[in-house]
């Protein structure tokens, strides 16, 4: 049996830590009903105090603290609210347990992040020059804190040796389904899945992404210059054409846009006429060609191409699956 370490932290999303028990514990119980031997024990571990505050009105009664000497197989680090200056005390006041999860990381415990729970690991720099992902409306920051990361943004889950992490919001439940079927097998993960309605084998979380422009950055010119695509996006709009509204060469203008924003200025471009696009299946509109030349193309062919590129669906299937509830 495996000791499971889910970290609760004062402001942690309750959601998520109980998701993540229910999902382990049902776990439990399939293996129970099989015959098998029950494959976790599953505690929650404060960090300073056993009765936890959560983002929500709700308390936490932990097992056990950090402070506490005990053997753990597994930690796992449920999500906190994303809002910079949020990030920032809570990475400050958790920095015990930052020390904790690198001391439990050289005793061969296997780490794993829930969503935005991946700040902890990357502050820790036990996820440097390995793959990773979390939220996909994290990863822009974590991306400027955190540079020598391997940041997959589309990934919904991640696994470096012992370290596994999870994509954003329910999402990062199909981390856990990864981790209970190499664990327990398929047929209890499968089982969970369809018990939970998860989607079983999910990898990619492309289509759940919301395109913010790549903000945050110190560049002046480089933010003009996406004030403008921002704008005549609707247009044929030419890389030449930008540099030249910010008064740089083509090719200086191309090396400090990718810089700034980790894109070049023609997939920023698509990015921004991609976005549009969704806005425009999900408020109802219905025709493809009409969506497609609005957007600036002029061939329902390459529209196609790089909408699926982007969201890792058609456009027909996006406008489906976005359309709204039907009764």
């Amino acid at each position: 049996m495996k000791h499971i370490s889910i970290i609760v932290y004062d402001g942690v999303l309750s959601t998520a830590v109980s998701n993540t028990v229910s999902l382990l514990m049902s776990t439990n119980e399939s293996a129970l009903k099989k015959g098998l031997p029950i494959p976790f024990n599953i505690e929650l571990i404060g960090v300073q105090h056993k009765t936890v505050q959560s983002n929500l009105p709700l308390q936490f009664i932990c097992h056990k603290t950090i402070s506490e000497k005990f053997k753990t197989d597994v930690v796992i680090i449920p999500p906190m609210n994303t809002d910079p200056e949020h990030i920032d005390i809570l990475l400050k006041q958790n920095n015990v347990l930052i020390h904790w999860i690198k001391e439990r990381y050289l005793e061969k415990v296997q780490l794993i992040s829930l969503c935005t729970g991946a700040y902890f690991l990357a502050e820790s720099g036990l996820l440097d020059h390995i793959p990773a992902t979390s939220h996909w409306g994290a990863i822009e920051d974590l991306q400027k804190r955190y540079p020598k990361i391997d940041f997959k943004p589309d990934h919904v889950v991640t696994q470096s040796n012992a370290i596994i992490t999870g994509g954003g919001g329910f999402s990062s439940l199909n981390a856990m389904l990864y981790f209970i079927e190499q664990n327990t097998g398929k047929e209890i993960s499968i089982e969970l899945s369809k018990f939970y309605a998860l989607d079983y084998g999910r990898t990619s979380q492309r289509v759940f992404t919301v395109f913010s422009g790549q903000r945050l950055h110190d560049d002046d010119e480089i933010h003009k210059a996406q004030r403008y695509i921002e704008t005549k996006f609707k247009t044929d709009i030419r890389v030449e054409q930008i540099a030249d509204e910010v008064n740089m060469s083509r090719r200086n203008f191309i090396r400090r846009f990718k810089n700034a924003t980790h894109l070049n200025p023609i997939e920023y471009i698509q990015r921004v006429k991609v976005e549009a696009a969704k806005k425009a299946f999900e408020t109802g509109e219905k025709n493809i060609a009409d969506v497609t030349y609005s957007m600036g193309y002029n061939d329902l062919k390459t529209f196609r191409t790089v909408f699926k590129r982007i969201t890792g669906l058609t456009p027909a299937d996006y406008r489906n699956k976005f359309k709204g509830h039907e009764i």
